[in-house]
């Protein structure tokens, strides 16, 4: 089973295969770094997320160490 693909994710993968119909050069290179950057973000963007995450229940995990007694 195939996981549904981020908006970013589809438009890299669309660079990509445009990048391959073109000829070596710059317009070539401009589009596959377009790519790049486009997963950059969307991992990026996934690590805040889940950091984000982490930093919200933080507090909650904090209590909970604080209650537990040797």
């Amino acid at each position: 089973m195939e996981r549904k693909r981020s908006p970013l994710e589809q438009q890299a993968a669309d660079a990509l295969r445009r990048a391959r119909r073109l000829p070596v050069g710059a317009a070539r290179n401009d589009l596959r770094e377009l790519a790049l950057g486009l997963l950059w973000l969307h991992r990026r963007g996934m690590e805040a997320v889940l950091e984000g995450r982490l930093q919200a229940f933080a507090p909650l995990n904090r209590s909970f160490s604080e209650t537990i007694v040797d």
